[in-house]
């Protein structure tokens, strides 16, 4: 792989991990919501994921996945229930009284990035652009895993430690219930705008 092929691919990662979606709006959300301390087994959740998603993808899976309407279109349907159903914890732990809230599990991120097509797509693309035949197979699927795991727990992190500055500047429970009510509606729509239009 030339350098001029890892920097594209590299400028590909930051953008795609550094911008709003799934795992970053969550991120912020749990952040704001219980701080970032307690959102760490749900980050591990969200990293193991989408390293066994990109993993995957990487091996040819992902290709099989792609190519079948069928299995896409459950895979919208599982996608778009699962964002649905971490909106509402989201905005339950911001309704329960302190101490009461349960937090997010590493369960519950684990499955974050591979029921989201839009994951799949992002990985089925960026492992395209570095993907050489002549080259060995193992080299390359590492340094598509290592790339977008760095990245993605890093704009993870950043974003809720932004959710974590959002609870220390407003410290009203109902400015920060409407806060998270914006993200939650704007990670389910922005998810239901990336599946289905």
């Amino acid at each position: 792989m030339t350098m001029e092929t890892y920097t594209a691919f590299l400028m590909f990662v930051i953008v795609m991990t550094g911008t709003p979606g799934m795992g970053n709006l969550s991120m912020m959300a749990i952040g704001q919501t219980t701080g970032f301390r307690s959102s760490l087994p749900f980050l591990l959740g969200t990293t193991v994921g989408a390293m066994t998603l990109d993993t995957t993808v990487a091996l040819g899976l992902g290709g099989l996945f792609m190519t079948s309407p069928e299995a896409a279109w459950v895979m919208r349907i599982l996608g778009m229930a699962y964002i649905i159903y971490l909106g509402w914890r989201i905005i339950t732990m911001q309704l329960a009284e302190p101490g009461e809230g349960k937090r997010f599990t590493f369960v519950e991120g684990l499955f974050l990035h591979p029921t989201n097509p839009k994951s799949w797509t992002m990985a089925v693309v960026g492992f395209s652009q570095i993907a050489n035949p002549n080259a060995p197979l193992l080299q390359q699927v590492a340094i598509f895993v290592l790339t977008f795991t760095v990245f993605q727990v890093s704009f993870h992190s950043l974003w809720g430690l932004a959710g974590v500055m959002i609870m220390r500047t407003l410290r009203s429970r109902n400015v920060m219930l409407a806060v998270n009510t914006v993200l939650v509606t704007v990670m389910v729509g922005a998810t239901a705008y990336a599946m289905f239009i």
